[in-house]
């Protein structure tokens, strides 16, 4: 007879993410979760390419300053600590965060134009734990504190 390949655990070791991007702190969750969103594409899932897609369509259609962008870059794109890109940029650590909450209330608000919502991101549980160390770990649950995280929830 025939054989199927179904994981039926599939469901058990993976969770999803919901960002809400009517405000701030949603879009400063989905900026800080892109690269892992970004190699969600990778595997097959096209809903992260279309968050990405958006995400750099918003960034451009935000009106941010140069300033805003670069900001945005250095500590989202680059992945460098807030400390270090104001070193980088000649500002002080306080000033950088002030210009990333401007920015982000801006992409904020471009979301809300387009009446955007939420947007769900499944990650496979196995893969991340494999991709970081204890420390890390750690941080990735401490930051993801008060976003939605509801295991094997599908996402619409």
């Amino acid at each position: 007879m025939g054989h199927v390949k179904i994981d039926v655990e599939k469901g058990s070791r993976s969770y999803s993410v919901k960002y809400s991007l009517n405000d701030a702190a949603g879009v400063k969750a989905l900026l800080r979760d892109r690269h892992r969103i970004s190699s969600a594409r990778f595997r097959g899932d096209y809903a992260a390419c279309d968050i990405l897609i958006d995400l750099h369509s918003a960034i451009n259609s935000a009106g941010l300053t140069e300033r805003q962008t670069e900001a945005i870059a250095w500590v989202y794109g680059v992945d460098i600590t807030q400390a270090k890109a104001a070193e980088l940029m000649g500002i002080t650590q306080q000033t950088l965060g002030e210009t990333l909450d401007r920015a982000a209330e801006k992409l904020a608000a471009v979301y809300k134009r387009w009446e955007y919502g939420e947007v769900c991101v499944e990650y496979d549980a196995q893969d991340l734990v494999a991709q970081l160390n204890p420390e890390e770990t750690a941080e990735f649950l401490r930051q993801h504190q008060g976003i939605e995280i509801n295991q094997t929830e599908e996402c619409a």
